[in-house]
């Protein structure tokens, strides 16, 4: 997600263009040669489904355990939790022709939808790709 940008003029200065207070949006930068048109197209907020995808949950609240004791009084050691095995968030729209909130940039067609936001520190080379994979 990216901030859109202000338009500038020659006598502007060098962060002229930045946006704070906008609200940040979807723009297509890249595609293969039959998505082509997608380049350069933006989903803002409640335009389709994948905008939320991107969005960020408020975290949980941990529930509160009460402090088990034994006989003589003392607290009850409790086991620590093994950590959960994060997956990234996705998110699939079985039919998207049924689903309102799908935007469509031509013609809709007939299939289903699957979105998946993958988050990387780095590229520069292969392996960083695995880096977010427990062992």
């Amino acid at each position: 997600m990216v901030l859109p940008k202000n338009k500038i003029g020659e006598t502007d200065n060098d962060t002229a263009h930045i946006n704070s207070d906008a609200t940040p949006q979807i723009q297509f930068c890249y595609a293969d040669a039959e998505h082509a048109f997608l380049v350069d197209k933006v989903l803002t907020n409640g335009t389709g489904v994948t905008y939320d995808l991107f969005t960020d949950k408020p975290a949980e609240e941990e529930e509160a355990v009460e402090e088990k004791l034994d006989e003589d009084g003392n607290p009850i050691p409790v086991k620590a939790k093994e950590p959960e095995e994060v997956f990234p968030r996705y998110m699939i729209v079985p039919e998207v022709v049924r689903d309102k909130q799908i935007y469509f940039f031509k013609v809709p067609k007939l299939g289903s939808y699957l979105a998946v936001r993958l988050e990387y520190e780095t590229c520069l080379f292969e392996a960083a790709l695995d880096a977010g994979i427990a062992d």
